[in-house]
C-alpha cells in the first residue's frame, strides 16, 4: 500500500509545519507570536511563504541572537552545515533491509503520533511570567530588608551577650565577693571578741 501523500497535500502540510516552528522560534525568541500567528489563515501558498518571510526578518533584526549567529554563519559557514550523511552500506541484503524497516514501522507510528500531540499543545500564557518579572524589583527590596533585619537581630545578640555577662558579673560574682569579704571580717571580729572574752576572764 503506498502511503506517500498527494504533492498538493504534503506542500500544504510542509507548510504548517514551518509555520508551527516559526511559531515556537517566535516565542522562544520574543516571548509571542504576535507576527505569525494569522498566516496560516491564507489559503494562498505564495502569500503565506511571503510572509513567513517578512516574519523572519522582523524576528531577526529585533533578536540580537539570531544577529549573532547569522554572523556567524557568514563568517564560518562550515559550523551550521549539516554533517554529510554516512555513505551508505551495501553489505545487507533487500531481505535483511526490509525486515529492519518492519522492526521498526511500530515506532514510526508512535513517534508519529507524540508529535501530533505536540502540535495540538498549546503555548503558555506570558502574564504568569510578566506577573513574575513585575516582582522582581519587590522581591530584591524583601531580600535587602531581611539581610538588614538579620544584621540587626545579630547586633542584640551580641548586645545581649554582654549584658548578660556584665550582670553575672556585677551581680553572681560580685555578691559572691561581697559574701566572702563579709564573713571574713565576721570571723576575725569573732576572733577579737573571743581574745576580749578570755582577757576579762583571766583579770
Amino acid at each position: 500500500m503506498d502511503n506517500t501523500l498527494p504533492p498538493e497535500e504534503l506542500l500544504v502540510h510542509t507548510l504548517a509545519l514551518l509555520e508551527w516552528r516559526l511559531n515556537r522560534l517566535e516565542f522562544l525568541l520574543d516571548g509571542g507570536v504576535s507576527q505569525t500567528k494569522n498566516i496560516g489563515k491564507d489559503g494562498n501558498v505564495l502569500s503565506r511563504i511571503q510572509k513567513m518571510e517578512h516574519a523572519l526578518q522582523q524576528l531577526s533584526s529585533k533578536s540580537d541572537t539570531i544577529k549573532i549567529l547569522l554572523n556567524l554563519q557568514s563568517r564560518f559557514p562550515h559550523l551550521l552545515a549539516p554533517d554529510a550523511p554516512p555513505p551508505l552500506s551495501d553489505d545487507l541484503s533487500q531481505n535483511k533491509k526490509l525486515s529492519m524497516v518492519l522492526a521498526e514501522a511500530t515506532s514510526f507510528s508512535t513517534v508519529s503520533s507524540q508529535l501530533r500531540a505536540l502540535g495540538d499543545v498549546s503555548l503558555p500564557p506570558t502574564d504568569s511570567f510578566a506577573k513574575v518579572v513585575a516582582l522582581q524589583p519587590r522581591m530584591e527590596e524583601l531580600s535587602r530588608i531581611q539581610y538588614e533585619q538579620a544584621m540587626e537581630i545579630s547586633e542584640l545578640r551580641r548586645r545581649s551577650a554582654i549584658l548578660v555577662s556584665r550582670w553575672h558579673e556585677v551581680f553572681i560574682l560580685g555578691q559572691g565577693r561581697c559574701t566572702a569579704e563579709w564573713d571574713s571580717k565576721l570571723r576575725n571580729a569573732e576572733r577579737e571578741v573571743r581574745r576580749e572574752e578570755i582577757r576579762n576572764a583571766q583579770d
